[in-house]
């Protein structure tokens, strides 16, 4: 691997791998590091890369007291809003019909 510009050859040079040098702050994990839901729109993708967390949670939590998101402090996963909040979040994430 050439550290400079991110070019990997695997394969005896079948297959090339360009990373950005910001690949840490383009890839997008596969659950919000706050509410463990999983990243599946476009939203929270764009949401993740400016603050961290989904945009549910960006929604619900920016603002709150006792919230830092940008510094890591999530909600306190013990009281009764963050248990009304995941409530709400197992609502929208259900599928609006059932296919068979």
């Amino acid at each position: 691997m050439n550290a400079g510009n991110g070019i990997s050859r695997l394969m005896d040079g079948k297959i090339v791998l360009i990373k950005p040098p910001d690949h840490h702050k383009t890839t997008v994990p596969l659950f919000c590091p706050c509410c463990s839901y999983p990243m599946r729109t476009m939203e929270d993708c764009v949401t993740y890369r400016k603050n961290g967390v989904c945009y549910h949670c960006d929604n619900r939590w920016s603002g709150s007291r006792n919230v830092d998101i940008a510094n890591g402090i999530y909600p306190d996963k013990g009281t009764e809003e963050w248990v009304e909040y995941l409530s709400f979040r197992q609502i929208i994430g259900r599928n609006i019909f059932t296919l068979k």
